[in-house]
């Protein structure tokens, strides 16, 4: 719209002047405002169209018990991921577990993870991890301790995402430790979280499209909506 009222502009100063230097002066003008116009607006659409959050059902007997969204978001030479997960059921007692999450990845490392968590509006976890001149550390409300790794460049929340081909391990935030990842085959890897607890990742054309969670306690099946 604004280019073609510039060159409404320029017709009219065109038809006014008697000079023709006047008119090649304004002509030049016009030239220069049209191409920073025009820069203006590719840089506020660069970017302006983030990646649409991924939202994954928590299914258990067939029926939805919650659900994990994962948001992505990119800053010059970082990305930032955040993930709001919510599950409510019943196990002998109902329950509702609340989670909020945060990975800022900068140059393929991890450099800051926050994991918040609530059972039944208690607080069950609640921890930072930093990285800072080249060393890591686990932060809670009331102490700072060290973690003995070098760079993360993969933590559990990245297999959500992408698949995992060629990578033997990632990093569990909730577990505070490295935890294997053993390929099933046809596109099916093996997560081993702790005694008796495992996820199974399921992709297609490199994209998680269902992850099973097993525990002691139960099952459940996480379905991309």
């Amino acid at each position: 719209m604004i280019p073609m009222l510039i060159l409404y502009a320029l017709r009219k100063f065109s038809a006014s002047q008697s000079t023709s230097k006047k008119f090649l002066i304004f002509k030049k003008f016009v030239k220069k405002t049209i191409a920073v116009l025009c820069l203006l607006a590719f840089a506020s659409n660069y970017g302006s169209n983030p990646p649409e959050p991924i939202i994954f059902n928590i299914v258990k007997n067939n029926s939805v018990i919650g659900s994990i969204k994962i948001t992505e978001s990119k800053s010059k030479d970082s990305v930032i991921y955040t993930i709001d997960s919510e599950v409510e059921a019943q196990f002998i007692l109902k329950y509702k577990v609340v989670g909020k999450e945060k990975y800022i990845y900068k140059d393929g490392t991890l450099i800051y993870a926050s994991l918040f968590r609530t059972l039944n509006n208690k607080v069950k976890t609640n921890h930072s991890i930093v990285y800072n001149q080249g060393h890591y550390s686990i932060q809670t409300p009331n102490k700072i301790s060290p973690l003995n790794f070098d760079n993360i460049k993969q933590n559990l929340m990245t297999l959500y995402m992408t698949e995992p081909i060629g990578i033997e391990s990632v990093f569990c935030d909730n577990q505070k430790q490295m935890v294997n990842v053993k390929s099933l085959g046809n596109g099916s890897y093996k997560v081993e979280l702790s005694k008796g607890k495992y996820n199974i990742f399921h992709y297609k054309h490199g994209k998680c499209v269902k992850i099973v969670a097993v525990s002691p306690m139960f099952d459940v099946i996480l379905i991309p909506v």
